[in-house]
């Protein structure tokens, strides 16, 4: 079967549903189905990241990538190429990801072919029942598309959920979680690796790590994290926060840990790649995701690939209520789902993991155990081919 993976995020740029659409092309292309991706271009990387797989990538312009303010123009560039690349390839079958390729395949007037599309919770939240006018018309060709598919697939029941309430069709709702690669999972710490980013950010073998790894925006809930630092700072003072990755409330990050004195214990990494992310999970005591709802911005957190991740390494997750992180975090065994909107929650959580290593172990060893048997890339993709199969 020849299947078009169409998506606005691709590697070589770093993001959850760059990631996302990697997997599925490496995946299903392993399989006996042809597989072609259509995504932006970025750099000359894309080249050296193209070259070595085993399926053809064409390269969009630049101007689809899927970052930054939501413009018709991006949906109407991808919708061009998509029309393109379906009269050149003729697909059997089409995959999407990301929000503004189900707007680009919306605009065509038919599909082709049988199509399967992968959504996030904010495609609903922020557009399919945004109460804002521009939002609005920009959902106007997604739910054009979205009648038309064959199958779409949520990350989470919590994204499941979000999209009933836009009043899609159950029928056309699926679950397939994300799903970490066996080498997360099996791969020893590199000590020497470890030590190198150790030495690089002034970190001291008795530091108390706490990780986050996301876009630094609003709602992630970085912020909550570095508010309650100087109190977490009181009884445990060797702590520091690493927070990887780069976005648009880095700024306000940095002069909030300046305006409470601890601009030493929060560091900034910067983005890091998927090959040497690992390493920063290894060095740390505990990841903290305390994402958190923001009505104004009508964001949610559908299931961070991090998550998945941090589980792999046998790390303990603080995760927030909203979105899928409590499906795979159990709270009080793994991790803790806590409420990002109440800094006493997270910060009594935090105490509680920092003040017992015991327990800390324990939950990592839990979450790893909950990932290998039942969130691996392989378990995914297994997935994914038998809803290909069954259209």
């Amino acid at each position: 079967m020849k299947i078009l993976i169409y998506t606005h995020e691709y590697p070589p740029f770093l993001g959850g549903l760059a990631t996302t659409s990697s997997k599925l092309a490496n995946g299903i292309s392993g399989s006996a189905h042809e597989v072609t991706v259509l995504a932006p271009s970025y750099s000359s990387d894309d080249k050296n990241y193209d070259n070595d797989k085993n399926f053809e990538t064409i390269r969009m312009s630049g101007i689809t990538r899927n970052h930054g303010i939501p413009t018709p123009l991006k949906e109407t560039a991808g919708m061009f190429a998509l029309k393109s690349e379906i009269s050149r390839q003729k697909p059997d079958l089409m995959i999407t990801v990301t929000r503004e390729a189900h707007a680009g395949a919306g605009m065509l007037e038919n599909l082709p072919c049988k199509s399967i599309t992968r959504v996030a919770g904010y495609e609903a939240v922020g557009y399919l029942s945004s109460q804002k006018l521009f939002n609005k018309l920009v959902a106007y060709p997604m739910r054009n598309y979205y009648k038309k598919v064959s199958k779409i697939v949520c990350p989470s029941k919590a994204t499941k959920e979000l999209f009933l309430e836009a009043n899609i069709l159950e029928s056309k709702l699926t679950v397939i979680y994300n799903g970490v690669n066996q080498n997360l999972i099996s791969q020893k710490p590199d000590k020497e690796v470890i030590n190198s980013i150790k030495d690089k950010f002034g970190i001291q073998d008795n530091n108390k790590i706490l990780l986050t790894v996301s876009r630094i925006v609003n709602g992630k809930g970085q912020d909550a994290v570095i508010r309650i630092l100087p109190d977490i700072l009181k009884k445990h003072p060797n702590t520091k926060y690493l927070i990887a990755g780069h976005g648009s409330h880095e700024s306000y990050l940095r002069e909030l840990a300046g305006n409470l004195g601890i601009q030493k214990n929060v560091i900034f990494a910067g983005a890091v790649a998927n090959a040497e992310v690992i390493n920063y999970y290894d060095l740390c005591d505990m990841f903290i995701l305390p994402n958190k709802l923001i009505k104004k911005k009508e964001n949610v957190e559908g299931l961070p690939n991090v998550i998945f991740e941090a589980c792999a390494r046998a790390k303990p997750v603080i995760t927030g209520i909203p979105g899928g992180g409590k499906e795979i975090v159990d709270d009080g065994v793994s991790g803790f789902v806590v409420d990002g909107d109440d800094p006493k929650h997270i910060k009594n959580r935090i105490l509680e993991l920092l003040g017992d290593s015991k327990k800390t172990k324990g939950f990592g060893k839990k979450a790893r155990a909950k990932v290998e048997s039942g969130y691996t890339e392989k378990i995914m993709i297994d997935n994914y081919l038998k809803l290909i199969d069954s259209l």
